[in-house]
């Protein structure tokens, strides 16, 4: 489906791990929610975008152009050329920017619960290298 990034892969075949020629940064969103999907999208116009979600399904559904929440529609991910989907956090390796956007919900107490917000810090953290930046995006405080 997607173009940019799979192209540089599939004609050099030096994988994404070493797509950063240190020109541009590479950036991974980490969550493809109704936050995440939308930031890919865009920063996708001008970046080199790693879009990762740890549902599966989620995944190959955009990786054939389709968002079942309705917040990005086919063509837009389609023209998408610079925006890599998966599932594999190894793939995160190659970014130097984190975006977090997974989701924080609160109980009936109005306590969030932190646990997505920790599992994907971890995961982020595996790929955390000198000089990378971790933004979160988050509808409710930080911790």
């Amino acid at each position: 489906m997607w173009t940019g990034i799979k192209n540089i892969m599939t004609k050099s075949n030096i994988g994404i791990h070493n797509l950063n020629n240190g020109d541009r940064p590479i950036i991974g969103i980490v969550g493809l929610g109704y936050v995440g999907l939308p930031l890919a999208v865009e920063f996708s116009k001008h970046y080199d975008v790693i879009g990762f979600d740890i549902n599966k399904k989620r995944i190959k559904s955009l990786n054939r152009g389709e968002d079942e929440s309705l917040e990005v529609d086919k063509k837009s991910i389609e023209l998408a050329n610079n925006l890599y989907f998966t599932s594999n956090s190894d793939d995160l390796s190659s970014c130097n920017i984190f975006i977090v956007t997974v989701p924080t919900p609160i109980d009936k107490s109005n306590i969030p619960d932190l646990g997505p917000l920790i599992s994907a810090s971890k995961t982020v953290g595996k790929s955390l290298k000198k000089d990378d930046y971790v933004i979160y995006e988050s509808t409710v405080y930080p911790g």
